[in-house]
């Protein structure tokens, strides 16, 4: 089970969420301290008896483990904090056992731990002097709490000062929660004031409802080489060394893990109540990725609203395929009809400028002004998004922790934006190569009108580029020809052929704008991808966490 458990809290990503300082972390590392511990003591029963003396500062922590060592293993002094290491005190193979395998390993791994090996220790139990629960150090707080997590026994020491403490009573109410025997030890306080200390004492513990509580004074005395006299302190020392026979221990032992599995079900529900509120912020700030990039082709064709780039490429395309010098003939024989003015701003092959070099010309204009209508529009998509993650508390985290991908150059890349128009515009040839090269012979023989042959080629500028609406030009071109340009077009290509034409470049289009929004917006998803646990191991966590309260 305890493995089980073990195995599932893995599975929520936890080496991630260190990376990016996760908000459930501290309770994700906290949980699995607790069942390392857990599994420790049922797969090492024979282990010495964990005893950790603990509290405030100034209270006497040192001086007792001093006292019950017989020797000054641990330093006393007035300034604070004293005690800059924890201590561990116990019989040499005692203390390799619990350092080098036991619950003590992990944390003989993190951080210092100092050792005072004695034989004059009872067999069977390790003491460890720890630091302040209120030190001025926050590092100092950490590695005592971690302490008491895998404790099988607490030692804890108030004085009269702060016996009710709110910080001490919290404490207090963990053990409590964890049903781990406690010795609550008042220090500094006088025989009367004891008298009347330890029943209000033994009142706020019941009232936490701590079912394995015991509470003892130790009086003040004269302090000689770090130790109180053994005769002041041997109420405290004897049931300190009771602990010690192998069923006294068992049976700490067995509450420590007995409470401890009871307890797992409100630390599982805490780590997933954290988890729950990451989640919900991830999901806030892909919304923001989602509507940032939303209908970019949309976007994309009403910047390119005049339309001039499109029917450049369709006309481009349809002058290669029915010959470049036929169109030409065609169009200076209506040179009598309509002014060159009007003409002069389509891009015909051999317009005066030599065929090749003006359809190149148009090719390089009409790519230009798409990729960079489509750069603006997919620059546009990224600030929007890094606006709204600015303003969210959770994206503003992540970008204190990560480069923002538009100012990093990963977004609205000119390559890209240049590669896609150039795949489009050859894609954009083999569809009306494809639909044309059918229907060469009924161009050439159904275009001998000069009117057909204007009205022709404005109406394929106009309609295979989208309907983005006509020029001033195209107008009085277009009211110069024939008036049954639709008729004539579709006997040019068919009328299927001209609407799955457009149809097909349009959608090809429209793909691959998407494909590369969706290439930008990974960017930003990247940065999520680890920002909350996979579900289904939440999920998992969630029913192992239910089994667990139906078995208690």
């Amino acid at each position: 089970m305890l493995q089980a458990l073990r195995d599932e809290l893995l599975a929520l990503d936890g080496e991630a969420g260190r990376r990016r300082d996760a908000p459930w972390l501290p309770l994700w590392e906290r949980l699995l301290r607790r069942i390392d511990g857990l599994m420790g003591h049922l797969e090492r029963e024979d282990e010495p008896l964990l005893v950790v003396v603990a509290g405030g500062t100034g209270a006497g922590k040192s001086t007792l483990a001093n006292t019950l060592a017989g020797s000054a293993v641990a330093t006393t002094s007035a300034r604070r904090p004293t005690t800059e290491v924890p201590t561990v005190i116990g019989r040499p193979a005692e203390l390799d056992s619990v350092l080098r395998r036991g619950v003590l390993a992990a944390e003989a791994q993190r951080a210092s731990l100092h050792t005072a090996p004695l034989e004059s220790v009872p067999a069977g139990l390790v003491i460890v002097d720890a630091l302040d629960v209120d030190s001025v150090e926050t590092a100092n707080r950490d590695i005592t709490e971690r302490l008491l997590e895998v404790a099988d026994v607490w030692v804890w020491l108030a004085t009269a000062r702060t016996y009710a403490d709110e910080a001490g009573m919290a404490y207090l109410r963990q053990a409590a929660r964890l049903d781990v025997f406690t010795l609550v030890v008042l220090t500094q306080a006088s025989e009367a004031e004891a008298a009347e200390i330890l029943p209000d004492l033994n009142e706020k513990l019941a009232a936490v409802e701590h079912r394995a509580v015991e509470t003892l004074h130790l009086p003040t005395a004269e302090i000689d080489d770090e130790r109180l006299p053994d005769a002041v302190a041997a109420p405290v020392l004897e049931r300190i060394r009771a602990l010690a026979p192998p069923e006294q221990r068992a049976t700490h032992r067995e509450r420590t893990v007995l409470g401890a599995v009871r307890y797992l079900p409100t630390e599982i529900d805490a780590l997933l109540e954290a988890i729950a509120t990451e989640q919900t912020a991830v999901r806030r700030l892909v919304k923001a990725v989602d509507a940032g990039y939303t209908d970019l082709d949309g976007q994309l064709l009403g910047e390119l609203q005049a339309g001039e780039p499109l029917r450049h490429e369709i006309l481009r395309r349809w002058n290669d395929l029915v010959g470049s010098g036929w169109l030409q003939r065609q169009l200076n024989a209506a040179a009598d009809y309509l002014s060159r003015r009007w003409l002069r701003w389509l891009p015909w092959p051999g317009s005066g400028r030599g065929g090749q070099h003006v359809a190149e010309e148009a090719e390089e204009h009409a790519r230009e002004r798409i990729a960079t209508a489509l750069r603006r529009v997919l620059d546009s998509a990224a600030a929007e998004v890094e606006s709204a993650w600015q303003q969210d508390q959770a994206g503003h985290a992540l970008f204190t922790r990560h480069d923002q991908p538009r100012a990093a150059g990963r977004v609205a890349r000119r390559e890209a934006a240049e590669r896609l128009v150039a795949d489009w515009e050859r894609q954009v040839a083999e569809h009306v190569d494809t639909i044309g090269r059918s229907r060469l012979r009924w161009a050439r023989r159904a275009t001998t009108g000069v009117n057909a042959t204007l009205t022709t080629a404005v109406l394929v500028l106009f309609t295979l580029g989208g309907g983005f609406g006509l020029t001033g030009a195209e107008v009085l071109v277009t009211a110069a020809g024939s008036t049954t340009t639709q008729t004539l077009l579709s006997r040019l290509l068919g009328e299927h052929n001209v609407e799955q034409l457009l149809k097909d470049i349009r959608e090809d289009l429209q793909h691959r704008v998407e494909g590369l929004a969706e290439e930008d917006a990974r960017a930003y998803r990247d940065l999520l991808a680890a920002a909350a646990p996979p579900p289904d191991a939440v999920a998992a966590l969630q029913h192992r966490r239910d089994a667990l309260e139906e078995r208690d």
